[in-house]
């Protein structure tokens, strides 16, 4: 009798998750045979709900952070920084790295094939589980699998294709990876599938943020698009998501409160849900902080905040462009005594500054940040990027950017950005680039946007002329290890290699000899 390997581990994951706390308050038998399973809309939901969770996990969470911001000129050592974080932070990167380890996100993978390949089934079985309730849960779980699958593709370059659910020791696990191409033609056409099912909203605030939405499908394709360069379709997702009057900014001064400590703000879009009872974002915790210990492992180059390359107080013309941001005080905080800047965005409940001094008190929060996926703002900046590299009204791109920029920038001297100002093309690109890291550092961006820069000329100066500000000099070691494209993706782990011999190593890796242990 075949067990429902994949499942007993789905049950292992299912657990109370705050933001959908009724719906995800469901747990299934210890003991499950597969045969026996899939009978019911309530067993549908049970396995649903784990794909949510199971994105939720350290495993994932950590890499979602470490692949998309670590290696970017958003980060420096903090404390405690771990022995694998250190040496990738330093580009001292080899297959053995833990954080090379991708098992985590394909866990997450196999719970969602799971779920496309049963599901279907109960429609027969149970008649209150009706053809229209399956549609809208798979494009759910269409959208969680292409949200692994993106972050995948965009690490490592190539990785396997896994659509069928792993259930029996029969199967070939022995899969070679497919082209970047291949996997994303499929991520597409999946999520074309899952806009024309998903739902636009659910019966809770709680349930519209924590669950995929239209409006989520559309954010993923977006990104995706951009990162294809494919800019007329991002610009089309963009449009359609700032079209919906549900979905609104913030304003500045909410930005910390309301965005990041209360979470499920009118202005995200998708965002993990987390709670003080039973899911704690341990992550946040170690990576920026909390009210027990206000110093993470990660911290800002000192040199970018005060330096001639920082996002603030940078020169434009005769003028300084983000001079009083609120973003500078609101993201980080400065060491007291100390040259230290760390991270206060997610790890903060509110900042108060005295009017007289100007010195800001920062107040901690624990460690139930929710994690947001996509929110308002990068729309905006998205649209923006699309339409600067179609070369096309050029002045609207300057707004949207503008938009954004003049809610934390509210001094009543300032006169936001003008396009006189931004009048070639390497000005757009250095304007927007420095609105997205004032906006969105340490929310798992910043890596993945200087890789669309070197992308695009294929080339790794314009990425190295960032990151290579925030270490000492500018150092050519650093520059070295970061000297040709495929250099810019991650090894594939000694582990996965050994357990799979279908794979190949990244081909900078077995150059160097920094594939092997």
């Amino acid at each position: 009798m075949k067990k429902l390997i994949s499942i007993l581990s789905i049950v292992s994951l299912i657990m109370v998750s705050s933001g959908c706390k009724d719906w995800l308050d469901i747990r299934p038998e210890s003991e499950v045979v597969l045969d026996d399973y899939w009978q019911n809309e309530s067993q549908v939901t049970q396995v649903l709900a784990a794909c949510y969770r199971s994105v939720t996990e350290v495993g994932v969470m950590s890499r979602m952070l470490v692949w998309g911001e670590l290696r970017s000129d958003n980060v420096t050592f903090g404390r405690n920084m771990p022995a694998d974080m250190y040496k990738m932070l330093n580009v001292d990167i080899s297959a053995d790295n833990g954080f090379c380890h991708w098992g985590s996100f394909y866990a997450v993978i196999n719970n969602c094939n799971n779920f496309l390949h049963y599901a279907p089934g109960v429609v027969d079985a149970d008649a209150n589980f009706t053809e229209s309730k399956l549609r809208a849960m798979e494009a759910e779980v269409l959208t969680i699998r292409a949200l692994m699958y993106f972050y995948l593709v965009r690490t490592f370059g190539e990785v396997p294709w896994v659509n069928e659910p792993s259930i029996d020791d029969a199967q070939d696990y022995h899969i070679p990876q497919s082209s970047e191409d291949f996997i994303l033609d499929n991520l597409e056409s999946d999520l074309q599938t899952a806009l024309r099912y998903s739902r636009d909203k659910y019966e809770t605030i709680a349930y519209t943020k924590g669950r995929v939405t239209t409006n989520a499908v559309r954010a993923l394709l977006a990104d995706i698009y951009l990162w294809r360069e494919k800019y007329d379709k991002c610009i089309e997702m963009c449009d359609q998501i700032l079209n919906d009057s549900d979905l609104e900014l913030e304003t500045g001064k909410n930005v910390i409160p309301r965005v990041f400590y209360q979470g499920n703000s009118k202005e995200s879009i998708f965002e993990l849900q987390f709670d003080d009872d039973q899911m704690f974002n341990w992550v946040v915790r170690d990576y920026f902080g909390d009210i027990g210990n206000t110093a993470g492992q990660w911290s800002f180059p000192g040199v970018l905040v005060t330096g001639r390359f920082s996002p603030f107080n940078y020169i434009v013309g005769n003028s300084k462009e983000s001079n009083k941001d609120l973003r500078e005080k609101d993201f980080l905080r400065q060491e007291p005594g100390g040259d230290k800047y760390y991270v206060f965005k997610y790890a903060g409940a509110s900042r108060r500054e005295d009017p007289t001094t100007e010195v800001s008190s920062y107040f901690y929060r624990n460690v139930t940040a929710n994690w947001i996926v996509y929110r308002l703002s990068e729309i905006y900046l998205m649209k923006a990027e699309a339409m600067i590299q179609l070369d096309t009204n050029i002045a609207e791109a300057v707004e949207l950017i503008n938009t954004i920029y003049m809610r934390s920038n509210t001094d009543e001297d300032e006169k936001g950005l003008m396009a006189e100002n931004y009048t070639t093309k390497l000005r757009l690109d250095e304007l927007y680039m420095r609105e997205r890291q004032r906006e969105l550092m340490f929310e798992g961006k910043r890596w993945f946007d200087l890789m669309r820069m070197a992308r695009r000329v294929n080339s790794p100066a314009p990425l190295l002329s960032y990151v290579t500000k925030k270490f000492s000099g500018g150092t050519s070691l650093q520059s070295t290890k970061m000297s040709v494209m495929d250099a810019l993706y991650l090894p594939v782990h000694t582990d996965e290699l050994k357990a799979n011999s279908a794979l190949v190593q990244n081909e900078f890796y077995k150059v160097t000899g920094e594939g092997k242990n």
